[in-house]
């Protein structure tokens, strides 16, 4: 069996993302962890409603008390639909869009 990049470990299964919900209707999902030359990542989706049929999805790193969100990524018709193609996401692509935000 395939290891999934995204798991709770960055090398395991994949957990099933927790959905909360903030006061301004942006919702924000957990999807995994991993590591980016020797610091720990964690990986969080964040979602906000774009109309009344659509949602988008911004990948958001963060490590301790720092945080970098790429600008959105996804358009779906639901949170589910946009933290399940987040969690597609291949390691080496999360890791290309990290250096990126990191400038």
């Amino acid at each position: 069996m395939a290891k999934h990049p995204n798991g709770p470990d960055g090398n395991g299964a994949p957990r099933r993302p927790q959905l909360q919900m903030w006061e301004d209707e942006t919702r924000e999902a957990s999807i995994g962890r991993f590591e980016n030359s020797g610091v720990m990542w964690d990986l969080h989706v964040v979602i906000e409603p774009v109309t009344g049929d659509l949602v988008r999805g911004r990948l958001s790193f963060r490590s301790g008390e720092e945080r970098y969100d790429t600008a959105p990524l996804l358009v779906e018709e639901t949170a589910e639909d946009v933290v399940r193609r987040a969690t597609e996401f291949p390691r080496s692509m999360l890791r290309q869009l990290l250096i990126s935000v990191l400038g």
